[in-house]
């Protein structure tokens, strides 16, 4: 008849804790006017499931333990030792950062063999490898997808894991600076091969600028033919003019000694060992761009800017806080030891501490953001030496046992030391284990960005057949 139709009614049935919706659908004829109630199951009924996006961040954290404690993976009384790698025995899961858990978001990292903590995010697949303190998820690239309908993220070693085109840290490698995600001024070494020159020269403890010489107090004074000699007792006589009488217009700061040969910047118009340092290191302007910061940019720009508005204005660090002077200490710095940063103190010097605070000058963040340097034009970054400890990796040591190993070589964001004629950033090298390398040298590149807070997934588990999937 005309009053009569075919209806189709949706009604919500159960809501389970854990999974999604679940609802009946009915379909069934309308011919008397009559109700649903009357007239379900006349025709049949059926099932449906709606998939319903959960909290990433509760989800990945609920089986965290902390980790300055006794726990299933770790077996000492006082928690995870820093000295050693990760394993079965010192850390294998997801744990509480001790001292963070106050925090209205505490710090939550993973550790060891993990295999659920694969993410395909923005057509790419990575890796979780910590929170933030603003309730953010920080990833690790990790390749492209693959699978069927690329829903799987099954790459674990290789080339796979990182962009296709490796990159050098910084080209530039005249100095200090070039430990820089970014830098400002920068001075250029020089080297003078001592032993060929018989000249005797004056090495003194300072240089008066207003008299135009060393200070003399405690100069030493030898020809060059005895520098093999002579080289590795400087102690404080860093300054010298190259002459023997000590008075010049251009004083020379020698911050590295071998059996042959000086290595040394020029000071003028008033400089001082201190005032150049903090121009390349200690107060940088950050106004130039690294090459790896460049690629990294490049390849955000390509192939990430439709996803900045799921991503957080977080840190990343480039701690050029300096742990060791050595050379360049003009009051007796071990002229053969190179200038050395923060994170080596942390991650490669007993008792071992690594740290995720950083200062302001040093936290790369982009505009907004009143705890960072507001240099970044984009989200993205790199990890830090510290990042990569907590994850499980162990000083000079072979580790293939934790998930950030991929059998290549590739850049942190960490600096590590100034040696005799190189900037040395960290790099987690083949073995695993995170290693100060030449800035020069081209290694793989695996962008980091973390996602926002409140960020939801639709599905996975984290393995990587079955990615937590975040659209």
């Amino acid at each position: 008849s005309a009053a009569s139709g075919i209806n189709l009614d949706i009604y919500q049935e159960t809501v389970p804790a854990n999974t999604s919706y679940l609802y009946k659908v009915y379909l069934w004829i309308d011919s008397t006017g009559g109700n649903q109630s009357s007239m379900q199951g006349k025709v049949f009924n059926a099932e449906l499931r709606a998939s319903i996006p959960k909290d990433f961040y509760n989800e990945i954290i609920k089986d965290a333990v902390i980790d300055n404690a006794l726990s299933t993976y770790v077996t000492g009384a006082n928690g995870i030792d820093w000295s050693l790698a990760s394993s079965d025995t010192n850390g294998k899961g997801i744990y509480l950062r001790a001292g963070t858990e106050g925090n209205q978001y505490p710090i939550y990292y993973y550790r060891g063999a993990v295999t659920n903590n694969n993410v395909l995010f923005g057509g790419f697949c990575w890796k979780i490898v910590r929170t933030t303190d603003t309730g953010g998820i920080k990833l690790i690239y990790n390749g492209l997808p693959s699978g069927t309908n690329n829903g799987e993220c099954t790459n674990t070693t290789g080339t796979a894991t990182q962009l296709a085109t490796k990159s050098a840290y910084n080209s530039s490698t005249g100095g200090p600076a070039h430990v820089g995600y970014m830098y400002g001024t920068t001075y250029i070494y020089a080297t003078q091969t001592m032993t060929s020159i018989s000249d005797t020269y004056m090495y003194g403890t300072d240089y008066d600028w207003a008299n135009h010489r060393l200070v003399t107090t405690n100069a030493m004074s030898f020809a060059g033919t005895s520098w093999g000699t002579y080289y590795n007792q400087l102690n404080n006589n860093h300054y010298t003019c190259f002459n023997s009488t000590g008075e010049c217009n251009m004083v020379y700061y020698i911050y590295y000694t071998t059996s042959t040969t000086a290595y040394y910047f020029v000071l003028t118009s008033y400089n001082t060992v201190s005032s150049i340092l903090n121009e390349m290191v200690t107060n940088p302007s950050n106004t130039s761009n690294s090459t790896i910061k460049t690629a990294i940019d490049n390849w955000y720009q390509t192939n990430m800017t439709s996803q900045t508005s799921k991503l957080e204005n977080t840190i990343w660090c480039n701690d050029r806080t300096i742990y060791a002077l050595n050379g360049w200490d003009p009051n007796g710095g071990d002229m053969s030891t190179p200038l050395r940063f923060g994170a080596y103190g942390r991650t490669m010097v007993s008792p071992y501490a690594p740290s995720l605070e950083c200062r302001i000058i040093d936290s790369f963040t982009m505009p907004g953001n009143v705890s960072g340097n507001g240099k970044l034009t984009y989200p993205v970054g790199l990890l830090t030496a510290d990042e990569v400890r907590l994850a499980g990796s162990k000083p000079g040591s072979l580790n293939r046992d934790y998930y950030l190993y991929t059998g290549q070589a590739w850049w942190t964001m960490s600096p590590s030391a100034f040696a005799n004629s190189s900037p040395q950033p960290f790099r987690v090298d083949t073995t695993g284990a995170c290693k100060a390398w030449y800035c020069y040298e081209s290694q793989g590149v695996r962008p980091s960005v973390s996602l926002k807070v409140g960020t939801k997934f639709s599905g996975g588990d984290g393995t990587s057949t079955n990615p937590y999937v975040v659209e």
